[in-house]
């Protein structure tokens, strides 16, 4: 008879083998892999309570909300979208309030299941929220579009979005008294965790050339969640230099083939004047971003943790390899500026995209000149991210122990890197930074698995 051994035991005996080593990478990635997708799926399927939106079709809804001449509250959102996360048990929450007491009718919809609907309602970002009765709702092309409640991005509390929507639309309902338990509405799960027993350090996660891969396939469909956003003022400016990057600096060969030939035949596929968004949208639409369809390629590394964000992840490894990609033709500056012009126009998790541009924002117009330049300040900014992240976790007690947000690298990685942080971002950096340099130049070029 055969002995199965698990995965687990498989890498610990190859740890025991230095020769085996050089295995461990891989084998640690299907581990990770294999883990992972039930715990990020976990992830959302505890929150139940609002309607479920498939293919495109509102009917359940509509019906729902018709019977009792109730108001329809819709959220877009995508499973990436760190805010969208955040604020997944708060609507949970008021969803379950709300079929008890009447009056609203709350429901969700991702747009990767929803793609026309979302281009139907013009979606620039995520989460947007809808409202309107059921037949506001019945007919939504053409522009006639129910109104948006974004105020709901910014809600605290389960108890501060149900006080909220009933003082908006008149319901004779409320949440708990303020002196009570929130408890009983929100749907948080409570995981114990603090600022003083939060883990402060990312976990060590190997970076995955197909995990950059997907990502940057994954971004051009984001780029085309909907017309609205190719309509934008620039966004072809963007949309160009954001191609150029790929083409000139993306460690993979298939995604700079994929960019270089959508630029070649990008004034037929987006013309300069004259040109219909959908028409554009469409013939986008038929384009792989990295030669191949990715959409069943499962993400490794950045899924590690039960990491429900993997895209994001993905995506800030690719902005690492390309900064420091050694054949690039382009200078720190004009990475900096592509990379704004990416999530100025075709980063759609919006609260996200808001911090990122003020980061952005900020940055003096000779700090980031050199390569090395952006090499550095990328790193810093992807801390501050992670540190204000992690706060907003740790407050709204999501946090993610088996995926932390912290400090990269952890000094298990490199022991001196993070002795190269600066207080505050002032550059340059060239000649500074004798630790991260290096470390990220390995990390994200040669010791991609």
């Amino acid at each position: 008879m055969k002995t199965i051994i698990s995965l687990p035991t498989i890498l610990t005996l190859l740890q025991n083998h230095a020769a085996a080593t050089e295995y461990l990478p891989t084998l640690r990635g299907a581990i990770q892999s294999a883990n992972s997708y039930v715990q990020s799926s976990d992830y959302w399927s505890q929150f139940t309570h609002a309607i479920d939106v498939y293919n495109n079709d509102l009917s359940p809804v509509i019906d729902a909300a018709a019977t009792n001449d109730d108001v329809i509250i819709f959220e877009t959102y995508a499973e990436w979208c760190g805010h969208c996360q955040n604020i997944a048990p708060k609507f949970d929450g008021a969803s379950e309030h709300f079929n008890q007491v009447g009056g609203l009718v709350l429901a969700k919809g991702q747009c990767s299941n929803n793609a026309q609907l979302c281009d139907d309602l013009g979606v620039a970002g995520f989460p947007t929220f809808y409202y309107g009765t059921a037949v506001d709702f019945r007919d939504i092309k053409g522009g006639n579009t129910p109104g948006q409640i974004n105020e709901l991005r910014l809600m605290s509390s389960t108890n501060q979005m149900i006080d909220f929507l009933s003082q908006r639309f008149g319901i004779e309902s409320s949440s708990t008294p303020e002196d009570e338990d929130e408890s009983h509405h929100d749907t948080t799960p409570a995981n114990n965790v603090t600022k003083a027993t939060a883990p402060l350090y990312t976990i060590a996660v190997d970076a995955y050339l197909s995990d950059i891969e997907k990502s940057t396939s994954d971004s051009l469909t984001q780029a085309l969640v909907s017309t609205h956003l190719i309509s934008k003022a620039g966004a072809r400016q963007g949309f160009i230099d954001w191609q150029t990057w790929i083409a000139d600096s993306h460690p993979s060969e298939k995604c700079r083939m994929g960019a270089q030939d959508i630029l070649g035949h990008l004034d037929d596929l987006w013309p300069e004047e004259n040109f219909s968004p959908g028409t554009v949208r469409s013939k986008l639409l038929t384009k792989n971003q990295c030669i191949f369809d990715y959409s069943d390629v499962q993400y490794q590394g950045c899924a590690a943790g039960g990491n429900p964000g993997a895209y994001t992840c993905g995506l800030w490894q690719t902005f690492h390899a390309m900064s420091v990609s050694p054949k690039s033709q382009l200078s720190g500056a004009q990475m900096f500026d592509s990379l704004g012009q990416f999530i100025k126009f075709f980063f759609t998790c919006t609260i996200c995209q808001e911090h990122f541009l003020g980061m952005l924002a900020s940055v003096g117009q000779t700090t980031v000149l050199s390569q090395d330049d952006f090499i550095v300040w990328l790193w810093e900014a992807h801390n501050e991210v992670n540190e204000r992240l992690r706060e907003e976790e740790l407050d709204a007690n999501t946090f993610n122990v088996d995926r932390p947000k912290g400090l990269f690298p952890s000094p298990k990685v490199c022991q001196n890197c993070l002795d190269d942080r600066e207080g505050n971002y002032v550059g340059p950096y060239v000649g500074e930074h004798t630790h991260i340099l290096p470390f990220l130049d390995d990390f994200y070029g040669q010791d991609l698995v």
